[in-house]
């Protein structure tokens, strides 16, 4: 366990540039940190790929397999969500125990194996559990990847890093709409009935084991970098889960609002997903072929851009020492806010596109901001387990509760109205921004009172 004279003391802001360079030398070199970035960004938008190309074959799979609705839903959604949820703690005690290119290695050889094994899945029973597999081996990934980003990266580049990694979320949901399609496609009208191992299989069954085979060669990318050295101020022996809920109590005046300004922006975008398609179904009568390409593309250009952009200015305002996390997190929850209103109520489809690339641009800046945030406070023996923490908080509401409480303001609050969805969505969409934007000022604040936090890098 860490003593108390143990932790780090902080430096002032004035030193922050300077200790960043000396440590500089214990970082890869930037090509090689590149590398490691790209990597890692590869592996995740595959598993992004895997997680949302089933979401096109569930009829399929539902037909084929002669499940009801509900046993769909459970088996392609549930079990994933469950157990991903369930393994993203123990990840990040892994990512803080063992070698995290081990991990991430393992996360995508197993994931794959599950994904091929999803096309031979006879019942609801035995697709329920493969999905479940692939959720808990691709629960291994995140908190291993954030703290090699950590610790392989150099501070001065952090932004930028996890920008690029955030990018794996919205490329790999992206190529799973626009690809997936294709290869569907594809699969169809091409006979594989000679092909070893998939010739048997469905349509839907041969995309899906597709995907996965693609992750076998990938696995071993995780062995073209070195593992980076952890920091080494506090051993990893050392440092328990007490010390880490201490830590987070010492930090609560920047942690506990990154953790309000997190969910908050979690939950306006994981709503915002679920509620667009039957919101342009119902206010414009597009059929889902009409919704999945644009709304594919604009999360292939918009959203990737903004993470760009959020990442570029984290970095240079850090540089100066004017918190950039901080600021980063203000200055999108204003438009956030106002966009997650506007987005339900625009009176044309040409104005809603609009709308919806303007707020893909800043719908996912939390994912740097959190990231950046915690690398940047916490010592290297704690960053997996810290994480962890902050993804399950983020998944939990906003995945599992955000769309549900948007169901229920529809049923239960805007009720025979003229226009329930859109109400609703304008409503518990623009609380959301507003709860993010409250937070965010909280958290710049407490930048303030503890200047020397923006700049101090832990080893």
């Amino acid at each position: 366990m860490l003593q108390q004279n143990e932790t780090l003391h902080p430096a002032s802001a004035a030193d922050g540039l300077q200790q960043e360079v000396k440590q500089d030398s214990r970082f890869l070199t930037p090509s090689r940190q590149w590398w490691l970035v790209i990597c890692l960004t590869l592996f995740s938008t595959l598993a992004y790929i895997d997680k949302n190309i089933i979401v096109l074959m569930m009829h399929s799979i539902q037909t084929d397999l002669g499940l009801t609705f509900t046993q769909t839903t459970l088996a392609v959604g549930t079990a994933f969500a469950v157990a991903n949820v369930l393994m993203v703690l123990p990840a990040g005690w892994m990512a803080d125990h063992y070698s995290r290119r081990s991990v991430v290695a393992a996360a995508v050889a197993l994931w794959s194996l599950m994904a091929i094994l999803c096309g031979v899945a006879s019942n609801f029973l035995t697709l329920f559990l493969v999905r479940a597999g692939v959720g808990l081996a691709e629960g291994l990934l995140p908190p291993s990847s954030y703290s090699l980003i950590r610790d392989g990266v150099s501070p001065s580049r952090h932004g930028r890093a996890f920008s690029v990694f955030g990018m794996s979320i919205l490329v790999g949901t992206g190529l799973a709409f626009v690809v997936g399609g294709l290869l569907i496609g594809y699969v169809v009208t091409h006979d594989f009935s000679g092909v070893p191992l998939i010739g048997h299989m469905k349509p839907w069954a041969i995309a899906i084991a597709l995907v996965g085979l693609a992750g076998f060669p990938l696995a071993l990318l995780a062995f073209t970098f070195p593992e980076p050295q952890r920091g080494a101020s506090i051993k990893k022996s050392e440092v328990s889960f007490n010390d880490i809920w201490r830590f987070i109590g010492k930090e609560r005046a920047i942690l506990i609002p990154l953790a309000g300004f997190s969910v908050a922006h979690a939950m306006l975008t994981n709503s915002l997903n679920l509620w667009v398609p039957p919101l342009l179904n119902l206010r414009f009568g597009l059929t889902p072929a009409q919704i999945g390409f644009p709304l594919g593309m604009l999360l292939l250009i918009a959203g990737p851009i903004g993470l760009l952009i959020t990442g570029y200015f984290i970095d240079k305002f850090d540089a100066t020492g004017r918190y950039g996390s901080a600021i980063i997190a203000v200055v999108v929850s204003v438009p956030l806010a106002l966009l997650g209103i506007a987005h339900a109520l625009v009176p044309t489809l040409n104005q809603f596109w609009v709308v919806q690339g303007s707020l893909l641009l800043f719908a996912s800046a939390y994912l740097v901001v959190t990231s950046t945030v915690v690398a940047r406070l916490a010592p290297s023996a704690m960053m997996g387990r810290l994480i962890a923490f902050y993804l399950v908080v983020q998944g939990v509401l906003g995945i599992g509760v955000a769309p549900t409480l948007t169901a229920l303001t529809v049923e239960h609050v805007f009720v025979g109205t003229a226009q329930p969805i859109p109400t609703s969505m304008a409503t518990v969409h623009g609380l959301y921004g507003l709860l993010g934007f409250v937070c965010a000022v909280l958290m710049y604040m407490g930048f303030r009172r503890r200047e020397d936090l923006g700049k101090r890098i832990v080893a």
